[in-house]
């Protein structure tokens, strides 16, 4: 073992530290979080090992993980760990479409949402409502260039 490379999210192969049995250094490999959550949209998308199924108004049902749905959203966190949805295979989410939710079920697995003058106006609410802070911050930026 002549040098271990030291490395943070970078391959930067110049950056070397003497072995030291008695010391210790955490590795941390940045794309692990990336793609587990790319894992996590192909079982959604393909409605494997989902534990939660959400209907909307218009009768529309959407899969889900719960993991992943409370490790977002607090109303999610809420939802399934404080009330009676935390044993329903089944829950209705009211006042949304079936369109925004799916518009922000992406959002939850990806990271990434397409705001666009079609739907911000529903996103806003909806994503208040679901507590998405990122999302509402974005759609009044959003509306705040069109002004």
């Amino acid at each position: 073992m002549n040098a271990l490379q030291n490395s943070s999210c970078s391959t930067d192969q110049n950056q070397f530290m003497k072995p030291d049995i008695y010391e210790s250094k955490n590795y941390r490999n940045c794309s692990h979080t990336i793609r587990i959550f790319e894992v996590f949209q192909l079982l959604r998308k393909n409605e494997v090992l989902c534990d939660i199924k959400l209907q909307t108004d218009d009768g529309t049902v959407l899969c889900a993980h719960k993991v992943v749905l409370v490790s977002v959203s607090p109303y999610f966190r809420a939802m399934f760990t404080c009330f009676n949805e935390s044993n329903k295979d089944i829950v209705n989410i009211r006042y949304l479409d079936s369109t925004v939710l799916q518009l922000l079920l992406d959002y939850i697995y990806t990271g990434e949402i397409m705001i666009s003058k079609k739907y911000v106006q529903v996103l806003l609410p909806a994503s208040n409502l679901l507590q998405l802070e990122f999302v509402r911050d974005v759609c009044v930026e959003f509306l705040i260039k069109q002004l």
